[in-house]
């Protein structure tokens, strides 16, 4: 789905880059030798398509999310299964900081 691609600079409503930069390094699914430019477009992904999709699990939407992300990916080196996390908390946090959101209609 073309829409949740990430456009070249973040949302502004509501993504905090400040957040995923600071703890992207300490997360479980980070992976050794990657930089913020591999995982900023995974967070930027993961918040748009909860934007997209605010009535959805993220395990409903992931078949879509992972077909998706080679095209979507930007300069990001990571594969899927590397981004898989990012993009889960991205969605996730969504939620923390748009109470409401996950049941709200766009």
């Amino acid at each position: 789905m073309q829409r949740h691609c990430p456009p070249p600079q973040p949302p502004s409503d509501g993504y905090d880059e400040a957040h995923y930069r600071a703890r992207y390094r300490d997360a479980p699914y980070y992976s050794t030798g990657r930089n913020w430019r591999d995982y900023a477009p995974a967070y930027r992904y993961g918040y748009l398509a909860r934007e997209e999709h605010p009535g959805e699990r993220f395990e409903e939407i992931e078949p879509q999310l992972a077909r998706d992300w080679l095209r979507c990916k930007a300069d990001s080196r990571l594969q899927w299964t590397e981004a898989r996390g990012a993009v889960r908390d991205a969605w996730r946090h969504h939620d923390d900081v748009e109470p409401g959101a996950a049941h709200r209609g766009h």
